[in-house]
């Protein structure tokens, strides 16, 4: 398609973003896309959450004003959870608040009209609502990530996400386009969406596959073992993630557990995050009689994650639902072979018998034989693999011209979904 002459202006919307906010996957998507669209000429105004932090939200503004037009929206905050988007109680009422606070903010901006609005996930909510108003006109996109709250099988958790779920299908509903970040996630949206496949967008979450090698260092992952105690650990698994049950770290104690006899005895596994079940994990472990050979590190820095990419054998993420799994994408930036979960967006990026293996979703047996398969094949020919599906198909200048793509035909008056990329 020919460029228009006119310049695509995006209002962009998002509770949260890095740097402003935690290093979390949503953020990191938000601030890779607007990024990789300003790259391209595209004009982004970015309206997001203000952070709580002065400093940092001089920092994160000061960083983001180089390549877009950063808005901070604060709303009125119940006293509840921690503000960081990830406490039940805080999602379902101050983020509803914060979002039609920011839905009056995009439609009395001057610089109306946008060529399209961009809301990611329940962030879009107040314009949903503006939009069945019909207080503007301009062509609404929404991305719709994991999705995790329609699948919780926590009773309490199911009812206290009821708001969220009627909230995440009132922004469907008002939607030029829908953005879904896999392939596999089409059926999900349009169950529970009631958004037909042919009215969705695929564009696939992606990394930076240069950025991510660039932030790694073989010598400072290897002083990171060392001080973790562990002297050239053969084979050496790692695993990043939310500490929370949905993640499926207790499977993964147990698959070792299983199969630790089987392994050799040089065996080490990694877990690099944080969260509510941290306590519950490691105390597994230890029961397992696991101890020596795990290390729970908590959250890490860039460099220091990314340095643990370079000196690991295999990536497992043994999650029991997700959507696109960044942590994944960047294990393939750096080479590694994965064991994952046969599940969400994870069967679109780990080829079966190629470059990794692919479980059963909270099968400890089957995950722990998978473990001991990788040990046996040649993980570095399974990552080379891997590595090159990544630069080809998940890289943030591919996502970015799909992006663009979409924008110019939801600005031209054309069916958005014709921009929607091949499998990989």
């Amino acid at each position: 398609m020919t460029r228009a002459a006119t310049p695509i202006r995006v209002a962009m919307v998002s509770r949260r973003v890095h740097p402003a906010h935690g290093p979390g996957g949503l953020e990191r998507h938000v601030f890779d896309l607007v990024t990789g669209l300003a790259a391209l000429g595209v004009q982004v105004e970015l309206f997001s959450e203000t952070p709580r932090d002065t400093a940092r939200c001089q920092a994160a503004d000061d960083m983001l004003r180089s390549v877009v037009t950063p808005h901070w929206v604060s709303g009125r905050w119940f006293p509840v959870g921690d503000r960081t988007g990830t406490v039940v109680v805080d999602r379902v009422t101050n983020y509803f608040i914060w979002s039609s606070i920011v839905a009056r903010r995009v439609i009395n901006a001057p610089h109306r009209p946008w060529s399209v609005i961009h809301a990611q996930g329940l962030a879009g909510w107040g314009l949903a609502r503006a939009r069945g108003r019909r207080r503007f006109s301009e062509p609404f996109v929404s991305t719709m990530h994991g999705l995790e709250e329609f699948r919780s099988h926590v009773r309490l958790k199911r009812w206290a996400y009821a708001p969220f779920r009627r909230g995440i299908r009132t922004v469907a509903r008002a939607s030029s386009a829908v953005v879904t970040t896999d392939h596999s996630l089409r059926p999900t949206i349009e169950q529970h969406l009631q958004v037909p496949a042919s009215s969705q967008v695929v564009i696939p979450n992606v990394v930076d596959p240069e950025r991510c090698r660039a932030r790694g260092d073989a010598s400072h992952g290897r002083a990171l073992l060392r001080q973790l105690g562990l002297d050239k650990p053969s084979p050496l698994f790692l695993s990043v993630g939310r500490l929370e049950v949905n993640k499926g770290f207790p499977v993964l104690v147990d698959a070792l557990r299983r199969v630790a006899p089987r392994l050799p005895s040089s065996w080490a596994w990694v877990l690099v995050g944080d969260g509510p079940e941290r306590d519950t994990i490691a105390a597994m472990a230890r029961e397992a009689g696991l101890g020596r050979h795990c290390r729970f590190i908590g959250q890490a820095s860039d460099r220091d994650l990314h340095s643990l990419y370079t000196v690991t054998n295999w990536f497992v993420h043994p999650t029991l639902y997700e959507g696109s799994s960044l942590v994944t994408l960047e294990a393939m930036a750096h080479g590694l072979p994965v064991v994952a979960s046969r599940t969400g967006g994870l069967p679109d990026k780990v080829v079966e018998g190629s470059s990794g293996f692919l479980v059963t979703p909270g099968d400890a047996a089957d995950l722990g034989n998978r473990l001991v398969a990788a040990v046996a094949v040649d993980g570095r020919a399974f990552g080379a693999v891997g590595q090159e599906l990544c630069e080809r198909s998940f890289s943030w200048r591919a996502s970015a011209e799909r992006h663009l793509r979409m924008y110019e035909r939801l600005a031209s008056g054309l069916d958005p979904a014709q921009s929607a990329p091949g499998r990989p």
